[in-house]
């Protein structure tokens, strides 16, 4: 059996049934290359060993050791808001492996600290540090065209304002956003700025993620305005 275990965004997030699952498995592995990792994994049940990249992607070895055990595979966030682990649920499941996912806080829930409403957000896009994808300004004018806000997600340790310095070299005009800092930590941090000022302005320390607001109601100019 494979159980695959939010971890949240910081310590203490991981839920009651994650930590039954922890005690019940035979071995435990953790990734943190799709997120910072923020968790003190000493303070968990068990020993837990941490996967490179490449174990997860290519060598199979949580499948391969779920055939055989029972197998904890820790992510921080939510197991599945990552394409990569969503891939490795389907992969257990079409294995004939029974899959057990335990959710937890992502960055998805804490947005919603910023008083904007969550329904009310477009597709998520992730801008990396490296490249500029003209897809990205794509996503964003999608968005904007039905007057919906878009969650820019950023590389582990991307500041946001070398994402937002980007996001005026992809071609989007200047325009008002939240920088969220450190979501879910008790450092948490929210920002109403605009491209152009935060370009210029010092954040400080990562996970970032960068809200570019449309037209918002009468509730959600009230909550924001607060982050001014």
């Amino acid at each position: 059996m494979l159980y695959m275990v939010g971890l949240g965004l910081d310590n203490d997030e991981i839920t009651q049934k994650g930590l039954e699952a922890l005690k019940k498995v035979d071995e435990a592995y953790a990734e943190f290359y799709t997120n910072t990792a923020n968790i003190d994994l000493e303070e968990l049940p068990g020993e837990i060993e941490v996967l490179e990249r490449e174990e997860v992607e290519q060598e199979d070895r949580i499948l391969e050791a779920a055939e055989e055990k029972d197998i904890a595979f820790l992510v921080s966030g939510d197991p599945l808001t990552a394409t990569t682990h969503y891939d490795i649920k389907h992969r257990a499941e079409e294995k004939g492996l029974e899959v057990k996912v335990v959710h937890a806080p992502s960055i998805f829930t804490s947005i919603a600290e910023t008083g904007l409403n969550v329904y009310k957000f477009g597709r998520t896009v992730t801008l990396p540090r490296e490249g500029e994808p003209e897809s990205i300004r794509k996503y964003v004018e999608k968005n904007d065209s039905v007057c919906l806000h878009s969650l820019v997600l950023l590389d582990i340790d991307f500041d946001a304002s070398e994402a937002a310095k980007k996001l005026l070299n992809l071609g989007l005009e200047d325009r008002e956003a939240l920088v969220v800092e450190r979501g879910n930590h008790d450092d948490m941090s929210i920002t109403l700025t605009s491209l152009k000022e935060a370009s210029e302005s010092s954040f400080g320390a990562t996970p970032h993620s960068v809200i570019l607001t449309r037209e918002k109601s009468f509730k959600e100019e009230e909550f924001v305005e607060k982050y001014g």
